[in-house]
């Protein structure tokens, strides 16, 4: 029930699947939906965990790599532009910007997520300027906004049909604000 959810999520907009959908998706009543998940926040809320275990975690592991700014920004473009689960686009960009109509559980767990993932950001920068590969003068905090918002951006691109070659041109330009000397 909830790999049925999570795919008409991540196909769609979570916004625009009812329960009623996804108990017919699943083949069950919807007794049981409340049974299993207690309501909707509570499956909303698993599947956004269960995104996280299988596809955040590998933009996780990219940003704790430790290899470097460059390979790690190369790694966050390939990510961006060719994995192929990106296609329509990604599960918690459309729950971030929709968490207005998304309930109380799984907004925590959406602004929990963010500020990991701008935690994780920020520690990739800083270990560049502590390595000296990146310049004094740019904050880290506004570094990291600016390339969580990028990488969104880019995957965004994806689930709109632009065209993979171009979106990590673009991504490449953008993200070079960070490597270049």
């Amino acid at each position: 029930m909830r790999d049925v959810a999570m795919d008409a999520y991540w196909r769609t907009d979570p916004a625009d699947v009812s329960i009623n959908a996804i108990c017919q998706m699943a083949g069950i009543a919807k007794p049981s939906l409340y049974r299993a998940f207690g309501s909707e926040d509570g499956l909303t809320r698993a599947v956004l965990d269960s995104y996280a275990d299988r596809v955040l975690s590998v933009v996780f592991a990219i940003l704790q790599n430790g290899e470097g700014l460059q390979d790690t920004l190369d790694a966050l473009i390939d990510f961006a532009s060719a994995d192929p689960r990106m296609e329509t686009g990604c599960l918690f960009y459309k729950m971030r910007a929709g968490k207005h109509r998304l309930g109380p559980e799984t907004r925590a767990r959406v602004e929990e997520i963010d500020a990991m993932a701008q935690a994780a950001y920020a520690a990739v920068l800083q270990g560049a300027r502590d390595a000296g590969n990146w310049p004094g003068g740019l904050s880290v905090e506004a570094g990291a906004t600016y390339l969580g918002e990028q990488i969104a951006l880019a995957i965004t691109q994806r689930a709109s049909g632009e065209d993979p070659a171009r979106i990590r041109e673009m991504l490449t330009l953008a993200l070079s604000v960070f490597t270049r000397q």
